[in-house]
């Protein structure tokens, strides 16, 4: 049954229609994107790094088994490994960087070590160490650059130590004589360059490293700003932005929105009777009504207090109205305080074309003080109404306010 209230535009509902909005579970995932994009993009460059490799000592004639039966299926290797990231979770791309440096920085100290091999054992050939120093750079520089924490430049620096070790036995046990531009090239571009290069890079992780946790904290801060400490709701520095988004959606669908104001009914007696910390419980027993009623894509705040604001997209004032009743119904239903019920009142706005947030906000509050004029623990509507003549919307105004018809008097204590 409905019950016409005496003021203009104001409507109590206290039948027992209701509309139960169950939202979808939310979940919170915050994906390592900067790694997986490095990932994708070094893959296939490993890949084209491989083939090309190949195909220039095949054309050469000074291809090896390592070019013919390895360096290929090394590129359809880096290739799988490219799908396997491209198909995995974010937040499973620590696996993939393993294997990366596995086979990455692993095939280039092979085939630097099979050319000293060969080397050692045939004499020089420009095919066995050419340009080797250069990808063992790539290679130690690639674990500071894909390795997170301060183990990375360890990890870099021991595949150095590796190859400088390496290098110096096959100095000591080499019989045949060597050219001194392939030894000054690896002493000055890897013994010495190989240092410089991973200190650069070091340096640069660190600086990604320190980026990343700076912005990880500014998005922390500014959602601590946006969030209510107690009941974990928004607060009301989010209801601008909450309103532009519902603003632009009601624009392009034409859908309705709504707001819901509501109050707990004689609250500072409950801080009075059951101490403050009771107080704090029954607020955030009523959070976690409004958060698992309401649908994902509604608004929940808490306005200040004992006061919560509610804006519901795509939703008429009927229809929010009916949503407020089954909340109601549930608060007052709750077992929350010892031989003590606790009541809320509602108030409701649909929001008109052209209507500013303040005047919507203010419509939906006065009819918040219209269920407490009427009794508290109800849920009241007000409509405004929109004349065609412009010279009768100051009149509209006056017979639309709360204290139309009504000696002054002052506006009621919400924790009264």
């Amino acid at each position: 049954m409905h019950i016409e209230s005496t003021l203009t535009g104001c409507k109590k509902f206290s039948g027992i229609r209701t509309i139960l909005l169950r939202p979808a579970p939310e979940i919170t995932f915050r994906p390592q994107q900067l790694e997986r994009a490095m990932l994708l993009v070094l893959l296939p460059l490993f890949s084209l790094a491989s083939v090309a490799m190949a195909l220039a000592d095949i054309l050469g004639g000074t291809d090896t088994w390592f070019e013919r039966y390895q360096l290929i299926p090394m590129a359809g290797v880096f290739l799988a490994v490219w799908g396997w990231c491209a198909w995995t979770r974010s937040a499973h791309v620590s696996r993939i960087r393993v294997a990366t440096l596995v086979l990455g920085p692993g095939i280039v100290m092979e085939r630097f070590l099979i050319g000293l091999w060969y080397t050692a054992q045939y004499g020089y050939s420009a095919q066995y160490l050419s340009s080797m120093s250069v990808w063992m750079i790539l290679a130690s520089c690639l674990f500071v650059f894909l390795n997170p924490g301060r183990g990375a430049f360890i990890a870099g620096f021991s595949y150095y130590v590796v190859a400088v070790v390496a290098f110096l036995v096959f100095l000591a046990v080499n019989e045949h004589p060597l050219r001194e531009e392939t030894v000054q090239e690896f002493l000055i571009s890897y013994v010495i360059g190989a240092p410089i290069f991973l200190a650069l890079v070091a340096g640069f992780a660190r600086l990604r490293s320190a980026y990343g946790s700076a912005l990880h904290k500014a998005d922390k801060f500014e959602s601590l700003a946006m969030q209510d400490a107690l009941t974990g709701l928004f607060n009301r520095r989010v209801f601008s932005s909450s309103m532009r988004r519902a603003r632009a959606r009601q624009a392009r669908r034409r859908t309705p929105v709504s707001m819901v104001i509501l109050d707990i009914d004689h609250f500072k007696s409950v801080n009075d009777s059951f101490g403050h910390r009771k107080g704090d419980e029954v607020l955030v027993k009523i959070a976690n009504i409004l958060t698992a009623t309401m649908r994902r894509t509604d608004d929940v705040i808490r306005w200040g207090g004992e006061e919560f604001a509610i804006l519901m997209e795509e939703t008429d004032a009927e229809s929010a109205g009916l949503v407020c009743e089954r909340l109601r119904q549930l608060i007052e239903n709750e077992n929350m305080l010892p031989g003590r019920k606790v009541t809320a009142s509602f108030g409701v706005a649909e929001l008109i074309a052209g209507e500013d947030d303040s005047s919507f906000f203010n419509r939906a509050d006065a009819a918040l003080y219209d269920a407490k004029d009427l009794g508290r623990n109800q849920v009241v509507i007000r409509k405004k109404r929109r004349p065609s003549n412009p010279l009768v919307k100051p009149i509209s105004d006056m017979i639309d306010s709360t204290n139309f018809g009504k000696p002054p008097t002052d506006k009621p204590d919400s924790q009264a």
